[in-house]
């Protein structure tokens, strides 16, 4: 928050400036108004601070580098307007980016706002104050929004009009804006169907990324394959000499894990999505689920909530493996301890240890408490987002073990390939040399291209980027046990890259 506080007042310095904008994107207008509204700066201002930016970063680059690195002058500008445009384009956003993530922190948490009103609703009495009990809801969940509303809390003590606060609040989320856009309009009497809820703007989100996956994957594919062997050919025509070969293999391994971290994560907060496809996480969340439904079921015959915690383990527990431990702790201090549900609760969140549990036995709880007979209907209306959330995790999951036999097949392919044909560099040597003056001793020649110290090197280079391609094509399908499919792809090269040098040497 600090470091977001030093940029606004940096790109405020350029207010009253005549620089030139520097704009990568255009914003609409629901951007330029939370600029103004949440940040207190116009987008102007941000663009005029990128152009300086940019300008200073080409040529604290460009200086560096004729000082130092002794290049082509073209090729130095050049780099430098690169890296200028890249760091200017990460600044330019920095704001941007801070509102989208504000908008999907909200979003996950708002259908379970919309759950925990309605029950509120339900056990208010008609006349209630519901603008009041709505402001006080959202104070009790920690999101980006909660400043904003104890302020209107404030205000309202100080005598404003509820409902004139939160006509001019404007939030991040645009599904929160619209949620609370028609509680206003309907004097927060409006009825919502949660048996079969909209698709959120995460879910449409999750939609889309699940179109883009297999794009992206073919993407990282191209370029995990094509870099080693295009540096294969740089280094048989003699296109590139050692320093670049040493610089390019850091290069790759960024370029690569930055896809890999941009394309394959998934940027989602969906509470019911895990991001992990095999699993004690996902064993475990999945008794969970089936214990909150038994636990639901059990609520529903009106049994308190101690019996109906001690029940819902009693007719599954054959079915509880991971969760079998933490589950009869509760118990026993339920049972032992006699300590009130609400302790019990505590404890089960700090065994649990993860943001996901804690969030849905929050909420659980204050549903038991606030209204044992709806709290029922509530927890299986929160069991069926999950649901939810799950198929869409399941069809990712589909998508990406679809992907698992090309991974492995250029994964043993491409050190086939380079092996190959880095293992005949003797054989291109020849051809640009005299064939008559050669001989396989002068392959050795300390002052000799080919000498063993340059054989060394390509052997390193080749290695390490076939080791970069693994590792990250094996991310890309989860795959945990890393280290063996390494070992056994470098295996491959270097048996390759011996056979097919001894029989270039040979024929020689």
């Amino acid at each position: 928050m600090r470091n977001l506080k030093n940029y606004i007042n940096f790109c405020k310095k350029f207010h009253k400036s005549y620089l030139p904008r520097l704009k990568f994107k255009e914003l609409n207008e629901r951007y330029s108004q939370l600029y103004r509204k949440l940040y207190q700066i116009d987008k102007d201002d941000v663009n005029r601070a990128s152009f300086m930016v940019c300008i200073f970063s080409f040529s604290i680059s460009l200086l560096i580098s004729i000082l130092i690195i002794k290049l082509n002058i073209l090729i130095i500008i050049l780099y430098s307007v690169i890296f200028g445009l890249l760091l200017s384009y990460r600044f330019n956003f920095i704001i941007y980016h801070d509102i989208n993530k504000k908008e999907v922190e909200i979003n996950a948490m708002l259908y379970l706002i919309k759950l925990d009103f309605s029950l509120i609703k339900k056990t208010l009495k008609a006349n209630s104050d519901f603008y009041l009990s709505f402001i006080r809801l959202i104070k009790e969940y920690q999101l980006p929004i909660l400043n904003h509303f104890k302020h209107i809390l404030v205000k309202i003590h100080e005598g404003e009009i509820p409902e004139n606060e939160l006509m001019r609040i404007i939030t991040p989320s645009r599904d929160f804006n619209q949620y609370l856009k028609n509680l206003l309009i309907n004097n927060f009497d409006d009825t919502y169907s949660l048996d079969e809820p909209t698709e959120t703007t995460l879910e449409k989100n999750f939609k889309i990324y699940l179109k883009e996956i297999q794009s992206k994957i073919s993407i990282i594919f191209f370029i995990g394959v094509f870099f080693p062997i295009g540096l294969c050919f740089l280094i048989l025509f003699q296109l590139v000499n050692i320093i670049t070969l040493i610089v390019l293999i850091p290069f790759f391994l960024i370029i690569l894990n930055y896809l890999c971290r941009k394309f394959i994560r998934i940027n989602t907060y969906m509470i019911g999505v895990l991001n992990d496809y095999s699993g004690v996480e996902k064993k475990k969340f999945n008794e969970f689920l089936l214990f909150l439904n038994g636990f639901a079921a059990n609520l529903k015959n009106n049994l308190s909530p101690e019996k109906a915690f001690l029940k819902s383990y009693s007719q599954n527990k054959n079915l509880f493996i991971v969760l079998e431990r933490t589950i009869k702790n509760q118990l026993s201090r339920l049972l032992n301890f006699n300590c009130s549900f609400h302790d019990m609760i505590q404890y089960f969140k700090l065994e649990l240890n993860s943001t996901r549990y804690i969030v849905i036995l929050d909420l659980i709880e204050k549903f038991v408490t606030e209204n044992p007979y709806y709290s029922t209907e509530k927890i299986f209306e929160i069991l069926h987002i999950l649901h939810n959330h799950q198929k869409l995790e399941r069809k990712l999951e589909i998508i990406i073990k679809g992907e698992k036999f090309k991974i492995f097949f250029f994964i043993f392919l491409l050190p086939i390939l380079i092996g190959a044909i880095s293992g005949m560099f003797p054989f291109f040597i020849l051809m640009t040399r005299n064939i008559n003056s050669i001989t396989p001793a002068i392959l050795f020649d300390y002052n000799n291209l080919m000498n063993f110290y340059y054989i060394l090197l390509i052997f390193i280079v080749f290695t390490s980027s076939i080791s970069i391609t693994s590792n990250n094509f094996l991310k890309v399908i989860k795959y945990r046990k890393k280290s063996l499919i390494i070992f056994i792809s470098n295996l491959i090269f270097i048996l390759t890259f011996i056979s097919s040098f001894i029989n270039t040497i040979n024929f020689i």
